[in-house]
């Protein structure tokens, strides 16, 4: 099941969060936790999703680990699952390599993620 996704950054945040990238993902851990797969990185979930919630705050993985504040949100609309990003600014490397045209490569050397539906991505005008 393909879903559309459209990239939005806060005015106030670096330009570089805007550009178009080859895939967002949704993929679940070997431990059942939901993620978001974004420009090389994983983000969990701030919270547990509850029913009828239409949005989701998401951390970068590395939150703990190397005090990243790398931040964005979902939300599910009638055109597709919205991303904000919030805080683009990483404080390591990205977790993955991709490859140019396909990260699902660079996903794929993930053992802990599997691919639970891929996302089409489109650049807000």
């Amino acid at each position: 099941m393909e879903f559309t996704i459209t990239i939005v950054a806060k005015t106030n945040t670096n330009t570089s969060c805007a550009r178009q990238t080859n895939l967002a993902q949704y993929v679940r851990s070997n431990r059942g936790t939901d993620l978001v797969y974004y420009e090389g990185n994983t983000y969990t979930p701030n919270e547990k999703l509850r029913e009828g919630q239409k949005s989701r705050d998401w951390k970068c993985s590395m939150y703990h680990k190397a005090k990243c504040r790398a931040r964005l949100v979902t939300r599910i609309t009638s055109q597709g699952d919205l991303i904000h990003v919030t805080s683009c600014r990483h404080t390591h490397q990205s977790m993955y390599m991709l490859q140019q045209q396909d990260s699902m490569d660079g996903l794929a050397r993930n053992p802990l993620c599997t691919a639970i539906r891929q996302v089409k991505q489109e650049q807000s005008k």
